[in-house]
């Protein structure tokens, strides 16, 4: 290959690799109205998805660790809601697990909290796996918060306006 060659070459493959990228990072969707389901559009999630990060701060961070990345001593979350699937993942959280001697996942049914997110942080899993959604709080898609507002479902809405 020539050196001029090379020059078009290389250009044109970055350019092409970092546009399919760019429409692929904009925006993800698992629609319906099942668990699971989430929006992220450039960083930002729907209000379900949202209060699904707001459960796992609170009650599963300490042990996997932040984002759902998992620890020492607690599984990646994230790979747990692709691979288990939805009723699987559910059990978990509902009746606990020992996964080794001395190593157990405490039950949440006493929870009352937890247990009517699940669906909103199977939703958050979700959407960090499958949907590209990144590290760190993430913040409400604007169009989606002001829908939730108007139709009296601003708990997700209020909590994020707090936090900013």
């Amino acid at each position: 290959m020539t050196v001029f060659a090379r020059f078009h070459v290389v250009p044109a493959l970055f350019l092409t690799l970092g546009l399919a990228s760019a429409a692929l990072a904009d925006e993800h969707r698992v629609t319906g109205d099942g668990p699971g389901a989430f929006v992220v559009e450039d960083g930002k999630v729907d209000p379900d998805t949202y209060e699904g990060y707001l459960v796992y701060t609170r009650a599963c961070m300490a042990c996997h660790g932040p984002d759902g990345m998992g620890s020492s001593f607690a599984p990646n979350l994230i790979r747990a809601a692709e691979r288990r699937g939805w009723e699987n993942f559910a059990g978990t959280i509902a009746s606990g697990r020992e996964v080794q001697p001395g190593q157990v996942m405490p039950s949440f049914a006493d929870d009352p909290y937890v247990m009517g997110n699940i669906p909103k942080l199977f939703s958050y899993m979700r959407a960090r796996g499958e949907g590209g959604l990144g590290r760190g709080r993430p913040q409400i898609i604007e169009s989606m918060q002001e829908q939730a507002e108007e139709n009296g479902d601003d708990k997700a809405a209020e909590e994020a306006n707090a936090k900013e």
